[in-house]
């Protein structure tokens, strides 16, 4: 905006100097061809008067005068008799006199004549205009001589040229003080849109306690500001309401179901043979209710984004989790294969990285079967740490990979008892540590589901200045 308020000025200016400067440089170069007219002129009547006495009387005219007056100013002084011979010339002091009475001078002609006459007139023996002033040279019985000075257009074309350029001079000179000045005035209006701008990219990022501090500016954008802080305080108000809701409603619930899945456990040891397929059917479902109601809550508290990313050695955690998963894996005839070698620190929110694996691998494992290998690799690449969980399950397709991280979305084929939010609740862990989450080919017809979270510098031990390491990172 500061751009285009400075592009509006510069316009406005530019347009309102060359609507003036164009036409008063014209007007000053036809004065100054005036000017410079009246000027010859007015020299070469001063010459005359000075050299009418010597003429009169058949005298040479003073010489000393005259050269300096056309040392001094470039001009070309010719003094003739009244036949029009030349009795000075100053470009010709040495040569023989010439005459200059012939019709291809027209104002020698008329000065002999008596007429005074100025102008410009095209010179066939020097091929260039001429700005010339010719006047009779007085005597008591009658013209006895004239004086012409010319001048070559160059001339006037310099001082044309000197007009146009002290007028443009101060065309740049006034554009430059309209720009500094249309700088600082269009800082000080955009200023309050700045701040407004930075305002809703912090609430874009989930700070939905930003607002915005009064402004003197214009009164619409003071409407502004106060239009967009109503707006952040009811989103706040609304999404604080709604995480409280889903927090409390899953907190709710997460104690009747528990309950609810004792009973049914204990009633199981106590029915018929019969029955046993029916219960372990309503088991399963109240394990999947609880498994959704868990999911919520892990939703809700990101959403709520009270945690500030930090530096963590995510290959440490990484090999910790496959610890923790490796009997649950044995179980079901399934390999699990950690490569998290070394360190890997990244910037994460803490326990993001536990909750990141444990939803891909149990994702890894519900497509697997026995026989089956679950690769879990953390890799460093730049500026950023990867987390790569391959399964060799059936894989996805295209649009399916494109919806897999919809909350409560699942694959046609996706084997029964998921709530459809593991890969959800992956891709908001991984957003709130500025990152990303996405599914990949695997090799063969299996998913390679990456997350790619922003590296870190490991942290200092306090007090040592030695860079933190793992116990149990390989040196």
């Amino acid at each position: 905006m500061t751009r285009r308020l400075i592009v509006t000025y510069f316009t406005i200016t530019a347009f309102a100097l060359a609507s003036l400067a164009i036409p008063l440089g014209v007007t000053f170069a036809h004065r100054e061809k005036d000017r410079l007219l009246f000027a010859v002129e007015r020299d070469a009547d001063a010459i005359a008067a000075e050299v009418q006495r010597s003429v009169t009387e058949g005298k040479p005219p003073p010489r000393a005068a005259i050269l300096m007056y056309a040392a001094r100013t470039g001009g070309h002084v010719i003094v003739v008799d009244k036949r029009g011979v030349a009795l000075l010339d100053t470009e010709n002091l040495k040569g023989p006199a010439r005459n200059f009475s012939s019709a291809a001078r027209p104002e020698m002609v008329k000065a002999l004549a008596g007429t005074s006459s100025d102008g410009i007139r095209h010179s066939d023996t020097l091929g260039t205009d001429l700005i010339y002033a010719a006047v009779p040279i007085a005597g008591s019985d009658g013209v006895k001589g004239a004086v012409r000075i010319t001048y070559t257009s160059a001339t006037l074309s310099s001082r044309i040229r000197r007009t146009w350029s002290q007028l443009a001079l101060l065309c740049l000179l006034v554009l430059f003080l309209i720009m500094t000045v249309g700088w600082l005035l269009a800082r000080s209006v955009t200023r309050p849109v700045r701040e407004l701008e930075r305002a809703a990219n912090r609430v874009a990022r989930g700070d939905l306690e930003t607002r915005v501090p009064a402004q003197n500016g214009p009164p619409e954008l003071q409407h502004l500001v106060d239009a967009f802080n109503r707006m952040a305080s009811k989103i706040s108000r609304l999404v604080g309401a709604q995480q409280q809701f889903v927090a409390d409603a899953s907190h709710q619930l997460r104690t009747p179901l528990t309950a609810l899945r004792l009973r049914l456990e204990n009633l199981d040891a106590r029915v018929a043979e019969p029955e046993h397929a029916a219960i372990a059917a309503i088991i399963a479902d109240v394990t999947r209710m609880s498994r959704l109601v868990d999911g919520l809550l892990v939703l809700a508290r990101d959403d709520a984004g009270r945690l500030a990313p930090e530096p963590l050695d995510v290959a440490a955690i990484v090999r910790a989790r496959g610890d923790a998963w490796s009997a649950a894996v044995a179980d079901r005839g399934v390999q699990l294969v950690v490569d998290a070698r070394g360190a890997a620190w990244a910037s994460v929110t803490p326990g993001a990285v536990e909750q990141i694996v444990d939803n891909l691998v149990d994702n890894a494992l519900s497509v697997s079967k026995a026989g089956d290998t679950v690769s879990v690799r953390v890799a460093s690449a730049g500026n950023r740490v990867e987390i790569h969980v391959i399964d060799q399950g059936p894989g996805l397709g295209p649009d399916e990979r494109a919806r897999a991280f919809d909350r409560f979305w699942r694959a046609a084929a996706a084997p029964a008892g998921g709530s459809g939010l593991g890969l959800s609740i992956v891709r908001r862990l991984a957003e709130s540590s500025a990152g990303t989450a996405r599914l990949d080919d695997a090799p063969g017809t299996g998913v390679d589901a990456v997350v790619t979270l922003i590296g870190a510098p490991a942290p200092a031990a306090p007090g040592s200045g030695q860079i933190l390491r793992p116990a149990n990172a390989s040196n």
